[in-house]
């Protein structure tokens, strides 16, 4: 069964999606609430005399209390063109409110503040970098009147005015909303324009929460909308030969919305993961003849490229290895002769630094994930102990390195946090017998777990959580039929109908 696997995979890559992506459900803006901002008054900054844009949201089947608050927005139809008249607030259904920005640049009560566009999207997150790289203040600065502030991810910044500073410091909004008692109702996104002469609109918007029983999924892969769902993905060479065209078709888990996208080629491997940071898959290949990223960025709908790794390097190591909740990319490096030192190499932004950690031995199959919950990455390789014993030597990110004897040499990892409480647990899949058997050491206690699902000559393994509830569910598609099917604690078995003969299953790419 591992030769199968890796043979697919010397083709096809894919890339583990692991670290900051809480749990959470996302909520679109109720449509009719979308529309213009009300064009404020004069004098400027007059409260009380302003009608106020209120965006609208239906939340339902969220627990408290809240551990995670993030929004988004995009201006638009048309874009507001004075970012300093406007002010956007929070506002939970107990009317617990957090400002995400206001009175921008403004130091004094009556200023105008800054004269930069709003375009977006926005989202405005405590996951963002702290300043200057999220800084709201720090971005509306370097973009001159008349220019769009760039999109991406922000800390919340209180509202300017009187004795306000320039740069403004970020604002805890997790923190804001932790106590609110029922997250479920209408929530709100007041935005409001304190000074006349220019005015806006607001296009689209969305809310994601996660509620306090939710933990760090450490394996939320192939999640498109971000729902919290492994999506169903296949890629299909459309063009043909070696350097054929590649296409990818993606059946979104819920609702059932198709889409496709043209991108890569045949020989490239495949690693989608979070790499922007708004807990949505981002489709990416990597090149191995010239070691180039190709990334369609989710949030922006823009190319990230990069160049990072060589031939013969393994990417379906790409993770979350500093905990800033954008996945990075990063490469495995095989010893080069047998009993030779592996090396792992990782880049946390777009061509800066490089780290590098030796780990493993020629021989060795990686195993990544986040094997004690801290939201990092760490290295864990599995190794051959003799006697037909399989071993896993983890390097934590504290530095601390664990020895875990689990499976036989000639089992596919399958790493997955198959109990939900935030951690990857060291996992394994065999074939016997004709089926397979899928083998489990839970990380929060108790004795391994075995499941038999799938047929080992012609499955994929492509295990995820399917249900959204947390835990790494048992999956498998099979060619002949075209089908998915997952093993989920909340359904029980679903089989939906996604790829032909001849597809490579994207979620297959967690199987060394």
């Amino acid at each position: 069964m591992r030769n199968k696997l890796l043979n697919t995979l010397a083709v096809c890559g894919f890339v583990a999606l692991s670290g900051m992506a809480v749990i959470g459900q996302t909520f679109p803006a109720d449509a009719g609430s979308l529309g213009a901002i009300p064009d404020g008054s004069s004098p400027c900054w007059n409260p009380g005399t302003v009608t106020p844009r209120n965006v609208t949201f239906q939340v339902a089947g969220v627990t408290a209390p809240l551990s995670s608050v993030a929004v988004s927005t995009t201006f638009g139809t048309p874009i507001h063109t004075f970012v300093g008249d406007i002010t956007a607030v929070l506002i939970a259904p107990n009317g617990a409110s957090h400002t995400l920005f206001g009175h921008t640049l403004g130091t004094t009560a009556t200023a105008f503040g800054d004269s930069s566009d709003l375009v977006g999207p926005y989202t405005f997150t405590d996951a963002a970098a702290a300043p200057p790289s999220g800084g709201w203040w720090q971005a509306a600065t370097v973009a001159g009147a008349a220019e769009a502030i760039a999109s991406g991810s922000y800390r919340t910044t209180a509202s300017g005015g009187a004795g306000a500073v320039n740069p403004a410091p970020p604002t805890n909004m997790n923190a804001a909303f932790a106590g609110v008692p029922n997250p479920n109702g209408t929530w709100t996104l007041r935005v409001t324009d304190s000074c006349a002469g220019d005015t806006g609109a607001i296009s689209a918007a969305s809310l994601t929460l996660a509620g306090g029983s939710s933990m760090v999924n450490t394996q939320h892969v192939v999640d498109y909308n971000g729902d919290g769902k492994t999506d169903y993905s296949v890629v299909r060479n459309t063009g043909g030969g070696t350097s054929g065209q590649v296409t990818w078709y993606n059946l979104l888990n819920g609702p059932f919305t198709a889409s496709g996208a043209a991108w890569g080629i045949a020989t490239d491997e495949f690693v989608p993961a979070d790499y922007d940071g708004d807990s949505k898959t981002d489709i990416s290949v990597w090149r191995p003849s010239t070691g180039e990223w190709f990334t369609l960025q989710s949030a922006t709908s823009t190319l990230r490229y990069e160049q990072f790794g060589q031939a013969g390097d393994d990417p379906t190591v790409v993770g979350d290895y500093n905990g800033d909740g954008k996945d990075d990319v990063a490469v495995y490096r095989a010893g080069a002769t047998a009993g030779a030192g592996s090396t792992w190499f990782y880049r946390t932004t777009v061509n800066g630094a490089v780290t590098f950690v030796p780990w493993g031995q020629n021989g060795d199959f990686p195993a990544p994930g986040d094997y004690d919950g801290d939201n990092k990455n760490d290295f864990s390789v599995q190794r051959n102990a003799g006697g037909g014993q399989a071993v896993f030597i983890t390097k934590l990110a504290t530095g601390a390195v664990t020895y875990t004897p689990f499976g036989t040499p000639t089992d596919v990892i399958v790493p997955g946090d198959y109990d939900g409480d935030g951690k990857t647990d060291y996992a394994v899949a065999r074939g016997s017998g004709g089926q397979i058997y899928w083998f489990y050491q839970p990380s929060s206690g108790g004795s391994y777990v075995t499941v038999v699902f799938g047929a080992s000559a012609t499955d994929y393994v492509v295990q995820g959580d399917y249900d959204g509830d947390g835990k790494t569910d048992q999956a498998i598609w099979r060619p002949s039929s075209g089908q998915f099917w997952s093993n989920t604690a909340t359904a029980g078995i679903q089989v939906v109908a996604w790829g032909a003969a001849g597809d490579y299953p994207v979620a297959n790419y967690n199987a060394h």
